[in-house]
């Protein structure tokens, strides 16, 4: 079980990584804010040329420096940040993740109050 969780958890990293791996086009600004309950950590992923953002991935870790959520947005020039996907991670007595996966709700432009089961 704990295997599966770990392996879980890696697989979605290295899938969301992938997802930017393949644009070399893109430049990448991050901004880290440090605070008593854990930090919050932003890229935004622009295109080279005319500087427009793309995508942008926002990670918040707690104070014990866990990951909580992972929230992938793509911009829409009309109606700013849309999430694309966001995952929220509880963890177990032996300190192992479990990602529950969180839908963009369309009609109020925001994440959905519950997790997809």
């Amino acid at each position: 079980m704990k295997a599966k969780n770990l392996f879980s958890l890696l697989a979605v990293l290295f899938l969301s990584a992938s997802i930017y791996a393949n644009t070399p086009e893109t430049v990448t600004f991050s901004n880290v804010e440090k605070t008593e309950n854990g930090c919050v950590k932003e890229f935004i992923f622009c295109d080279k040329n005319t500087n427009s953002p793309l995508t942008k991935t926002v990670y918040q870790y707690d104070a014990e420096e866990r990951m909580q959520e992972k929230a992938t947005y793509q911009w829409d020039s009309s109606k700013g940040w849309i999430g694309i996907q966001k995952h929220i991670y509880t963890y177990d007595g032996n300190n192992l993740p479990t990602p529950n996966l969180v839908k963009w709700n369309k009609g109020n432009n925001n994440w959905s109050d519950q997790a997809v089961e």
